[in-house]
């Protein structure tokens, strides 16, 4: 059968096929570092059992060769053996239109999915096949005489399964949407923070706090079936406790049966009142806080809220043993050191955006935004804009150009050990939107870094472009339908020795596994494999995978590095490692997570894709003479002084006339980076002249440094991990 594929066709058919065999043959035997060999017999056989398809191009009678398919079919899964295309047919779209009409055969024929078996080296082939849903699946060891590492890829065909995917796809390839049971944390709370809910107890407002955040959807509370019991024993004869009647209100666990309970009693006693444990002297008080924990333990909820001291003492214990959280109500307060000050932002068009905290005086420009982006009014009011809820509770951040709000974002504090989820709208109408969505975004990674990785939710009003845009940048996936978008951030440097708690924290945060052990380093777009949230694995090159948890570098053994200077008037606007914030707006560069450092000409052959840079502020000026940030070098070309345009020199610090200032070379090399984390603590140049890294005049070019270096300032920089 022949089909049309614009003024191509795709032939199937033995007796269509059999003319171009030898020129198969031929064309295959021509690349067999990319192809690997197959003797001329198996084409013939495979052409009889219809299992080679030909692209050729239709010139009046005459078929020219274009291409070729060569596949092995068995029910129910197929595996592509060669895919070619003639290099005067290049670029025109060939290889995927014969891909797609072999899908489209597979699942005419009721196969569920078809294999591709592609060596990691061959980067150009392995972007055709992740850009056709080929995922990876698993990765084998190559022949003994290449030692290549071999990518086994799997597209799922869109065929009635008995069984569903797997539901690995571009747009959620860490599988961070996958979500078996509730997203928001269950607390169990204790009595005493009921009772403080009485006006008059000293901790009423913490415990308000706590009510609040609940209501903004950061937790869910609960109550065992012990506070019942324990209100009853408490009671007064003859009284009606309206406590009682107000616990009704709220979800309630059982306590565990006879069995458990004496098992867990026996534990929680010697974790949680040791000395009255062991000498018998547990009060009826004691044993019911005991039953609370054990109620929660025994239901596998996130954890237990409480005030009482012994608790809390126990807090680092009963985590490592049972896998819960016991914190105090003091925990959804005290937002304000996240959101001290306001920011002011300078854009390429010359107007400045100022960041600032949102207050009660702002609500109504805040409906008025969130309206005119298609909100209803009760959304508006019970989630979005807060308006119930201080400042302890809920960070509310807005962008304002000439009095005017532009864009808005909002999250309440999460509980601990949970995530962030945020919300947040722009006027997209506004010529600046592109870059208000930049600096609430920017602000809201930066303030979610911490020592731990955090799973962010993103939620914006439908048909924000330019929200999608950025987010993705920032490594934010979901659904093309959906007005949510997920990121999980990891925001640390990952190293052999840091690895297994980095590996730690990603399970806990979003149930993301990474290898037991850290691989050695092969090159920047070698596959790592992970297991996803859902149980699936999956492989993902080095590149993209720092790029999905970023800001995140992972300094795998042996893994090339640099070290690069910058003149201390420089280094503050592009890197922003002062833990003294200026006062002054910031530059362009701020606005872009993919910033650019220039040099000499000459430096070029040091910025190779996937390299770390280390950038050392220079001594010169005041400057620190140290080590002081971190990244990743994402491409780099050469460009001359005159030629230099708005997009080369907006994500730097520098402009035309700063750019003399930085040598005399009129070429220039533009490194474009990214994933820019800064040092803890800085490396002084007597620890880098220690370590080899050369004298303080050497520090003022570019170098490379061997792996023991790099691990040494690593260290030495991030000294807690």
């Amino acid at each position: 059968m022949q089909v049309a594929q614009d003024h191509f066709l795709i032939l199937d058919r033995y007796a269509d096929v059999a003319p171009f065999i030898e020129t198969v043959v031929h064309a295959a035997d021509g690349e067999k570092n990319a192809l690997g060999f197959f003797p001329a017999s198996v084409f013939n056989d495979f052409a009889r059992k219809e299992q080679l398809f030909v692209a050729v191009l239709q010139q009046g009678t005459t078929r020219v060769f274009a291409g070729h398919l060569l596949f092995d079919a068995r029910h129910p899964k197929a595996h592509v053996l060669q895919i070619f295309v003639s290099p005067a047919f290049r670029n025109r779209g060939v290889a995927e239109r014969v891909l797609n009409y072999l899908k489209r055969h597979l699942t005419g024929h009721a196969f569920i999915s078809v294999y591709a078996r592609v060596a990691e080296d061959l980067i150009e082939a392995n972007e055709f096949w992740q850009s056709q849903d080929f995922y990876v699946q698993r990765m084998e060891a190559g022949g003994k005489t290449r030692k290549r590492t071999i990518l086994v890829r799997s597209h799922e065909l869109d065929t009635p399964q008995l069984f569903a995917s797997s539901g690995i796809g571009a747009n959620d390839p860490l599988g961070l949407n996958f979500t078996p049971g509730a997203d928001v944390p269950l607390f169990l709370l204790d009595l005493n923070v009921l009772f403080d809910l009485g006006p008059r107890r000293r901790r009423n407002e913490d415990t308000l706090d706590l009510f609040r955040a609940e209501r903004m959807g950061s937790c869910q509370l609960a109550l065992s079936t012990e506070i019942n019991a324990e209100l009853m024993r408490t009671a007064t004869e003859g009284r009606t406790d309206p406590m009682l009647a107000y616990a009704r209100i709220f979800p309630t666990f059982p306590c565990p049966d006879d069995e458990d309970w004496n098992t867990l009693a026996a534990q929680l006693g010697l974790i949680v009142f040791p000395a009255k444990h062991q000498a018998g002297t547990l009060s009826a008080n004691d044993v019911s806080d005991l039953r609370h924990l054990a109620t929660a333990i025994h239901h596998r909820l996130t954890g237990f809220i409480t005030n009482d001291s012994s608790i809390l003492n126990a807090a680092a214990r009963l985590k490592q043993d049972y896998g819960i959280q016991i914190i105090s109500p003091t925990a959804f307060k005290d937002l304000n050191a996240w959101t001290a000050r306001e920011e002011v932002f300078e854009t390429t068009s010359n107007d400045t955006l100022a960041l600032t905290r949102i207050t009660a005086d702002d609500d109504v420009a805040v409906r008025q935004l969130l309206s005119g982006l298609g909100l209803r009014g009760s959304t508006i009011f019970s989630t979005w804009a807060a308006v119930d809820s201080n400042e302890r509770v809920c960070v509310r951040q807005g962008i304002w150009r000439d009095g005017n709000l532009l864009g808005y974002l909002m999250w309440p504090k999460p509980a601990p050990g949970s995530g962030i989820h945020a919300r947040i709208g722009v006027d997209e109408t506004q010529p600046n939107a592109l870059n208000v969505t930049r600096v609430l975004l920017r602000h809201l990674i930066e303030q979610a870094s911490t020592s731990r990785a955090t799973q962010i939710r993103l939620e914006f009003p439908p048909h924000q472009a330019r929200v999608r845009e950025v987010a993705s940048t920032l490594g934010f996936g979901g659904a093309a339908a959906e007005t949510s978008l997920t990121k999980l951030m990891l925001g640390r440097v990952v190293t052999e020795v840091n690895w297994s708690e980095c590996n730690d924290q990603l399970v806990e945060a979003a149930r993301l596994r990474l290898p037991d052990s850290p691989p050695t380093f092969r090159n920047v777009d070698q596959y790592l494999r992970l297991v996803r949230p859902d149980g699936n694995p999956t492989h993902m090159p080095l590149m993209a995978l720092e790029s999905l948890l970023a800001p995140a570098i992972m300094a795998l053994p042996g893994r090339p590095a640099v070290i690069s200077p910058v003149r201390r008037d420089f280094a503050e606007h592009l890197l922003g490692h002062l833990p003294q914030k200026n006062l002054l707006p910031h530059p362009r560069a701020a606005l872009y997570s993919e910033k650019h450092y220039l040099s000499g000409e000459k430096t070029l052959k040091h910025f190779k894709r996937g390299h770390l840079v280390l950038f050392y502020e220079s001594a010169g000026n005041g400057g620190l003479g140290a080590i002081v940030a971190l990244a990743r070098v994402q491409h780099a070309y050469l460009k001359s002084q005159e030629a230099m345009e708005r997009s080369d020199l907006d994500p730097s610090v520098l402009d035309a006339a700063g750019l003399a200032a930085i040598g005399h070379s009129k070429i220039k090399t533009v490194t474009a980076f990214d994933n820019l984390i800064c040092f803890k603590r800085p490396v002084t140049r007597a620890t880098l002249e220690s370590l080899g890294c050369g004298s303080p005049a050497h520090l003022l070019t570019t170098r490379e440094i061997d792996d023991s270096q790099l691990q040494a300032i690593l260290a030495e920089g991030f000294p807690h991990g």
